[in-house]
């Protein structure tokens, strides 16, 4: 084993390299209204990356997906790690209640990983842009929303990291989120606004200058809604229109609606055809286009900027109203969607990381990995494995509380209380499953 584990450490690298060197072409950032470059701007990561690469690239790889990619790619990374757990127990030439037990490690290291993902808040790339040009969001939630995980003063972080410079805070269906932000901060950086369900079925953005009663604007109708917020001064934007395909552009318009999403972080899946007839339609009408975030707080990387010329010393609201031309900044790949691709989910995955990044990264992610398998060949990984879990079993006792600690005064039934803590138990009581485990087959060996 030691032999293999020599040659390993030779093979992988160059087979990386070349990888690297065949592949390695980085997309550029582009406005998806014109589909052209913007030379102009760019992308800075934080300087903690180089330090976190491989975990950095498998998060902004898992937050930049497809939401419909979501199921196929997930059973994927499931049976390539119960064939890998497999294949090392008939390497290792374990009996089948090891087989077991690797597989059931394996697996809580993986799901752990899409956990760390989705909750632990690690800054993405951040857009730097010509003086004169305003970031903007204009679409996004607090743990005041039913479905989203993070308070305000995290979303307050996350989109000063990712280099916006003002918010709207739209909460679903009420507007008591605006008011938990700082005084100070108020219509300088975050702007209130509301998603609200009209008796249509269906949501769209309001976007105020001024703090209003979200109670005011429900059961009415899409019409009733539209005209009651042009008379108080708001614009209404309509969100991830391919989500529910309810009324034409041309109704929308008629209707009164101010501009469209054309690009949504939690919703990316708007078939390119649909997305051009709608930016044709936009450019020809003189309607605002916008890129969202649409945040949650599950995870704290974006791949889109909405950018427009204009003046932070001048109130963000009355500039949108004007019907002003925007920009959206993608940086970001078409993916292909393809049955194949999803069988080898985790090579496809690699391939896309590889054909992105930069030097330095891939330079720190070949080094990790080298670091990781070395330990996995080593007398004194057995150390780690075992204790590894009781670790874990602590990490998740302490994210339970803070989970509790944050919602504990929310009057909403958050997704928090009903699936967020629980899964966090589950996972805890697993780990001190997994570690009891382990400690008890120790047990009983020293025993015989």
């Amino acid at each position: 084993m030691k032999y293999k584990s020599v040659n390993f450490f030779l093979i992988l690298p160059f087979l990386m390299i070349v990888t690297y060197i065949i592949f390695n072409n980085p997309i550029n950032l582009y406005d998806l209204v014109n589909q052209k470059e913007m030379s102009n701007f760019s992308i800075v990561w934080p300087k903690i990356r180089i330090l976190l690469e491989p975990i950095y690239s498998f998060i902004f790889y898992a937050l930049t997906l497809n939401r419909n990619f979501y199921k196929p790619v997930i059973i994927s990374w499931i049976l390539w790690t119960v064939s890998i757990a497999i294949l090392y127990s008939l390497l290792n030439k374990q009996a089948l209640l090891k087989w077991l037990h690797n597989i059931f490690y394996s697996l809580m290291l993986l799901f752990t990983l899409f956990s760390f993902v989705a909750l632990v808040p690690i800054p993405g790339p951040r857009l730097e842009k010509p003086k004169n040009y305003v970031t903007i969001d204009i679409h996004s939630h607090t743990l005041v929303s039913h479905d989203n995980v993070a308070p305000d003063y995290i979303s307050l972080k996350a989109h000063i990291w990712q280099g916006y410079d003002v918010f709207f805070n739209t909460e679903h269906n009420h507007s008591d989120g605006f008011a938990n932000f700082p005084n100070k901060l108020k219509y300088k950086i975050v702007y209130p606004g509301m998603q609200m369900q009209t008796k249509d079925k269906i949501s769209v953005l309001m976007l105020s200058s001024k703090e209003f009663n979200g109670n005011d604007y429900k059961n009415l109708s899409l019409e009733e809604l539209i005209r009651k917020a042009h008379s108080n001064g708001m614009i209404v934007i309509m969100p991830h229109w391919w989500k529910w395909h309810i009324k034409t552009f041309s109704e929308l318009k008629d209707l009164g609606i101010d501009g469209f999403e054309i690009y949504n972080c939690g919703y990316r899946n708007f078939d390119i055809n649909e997305r051009d007839q709608l930016i044709k339609f936009c450019i020809k009408n003189n309607l605002p286009m916008f890129g969202v975030t649409d945040w949650h707080g599950w995870g704290y990387m974006s791949d889109v900027w909405t950018v427009f010329e204009g003046d932070l010393s001048v109130n963000i609201e009355e500039q949108l109203a004007k019907k002003i031309k925007t920009n959206v900044i993608l940086y970001r790949q078409e993916q292909s969607d393809s049955t194949l691709r999803f069988v080898f989910e985790p090579f496809c995955a690699f391939y896309y990381y590889v054909k992105n990044v930069q030097l330095k990264y891939f330079v720190s992610f070949i080094i990790w990995i080298l670091v990781i398998f070395y330990v996995v060949f080593n007398k004194f990984f057995k150390y780690i494995k075992k204790y590894l879990p009781l670790f874990m079993t602590l990490l998740y006792s302490f994210t339970i509380v803070y989970f509790y600690i944050i919602v504990k005064n929310i009057s909403t039934n958050n997704i928090v209380i009903k699936s967020v803590i629980p899964m966090l138990i589950t996972f805890c009581l697993l780990w001190f499953v997994l570690w009891r485990l382990d400690d008890t087959n120790k047990s009983q060996k020293h025993k015989i």
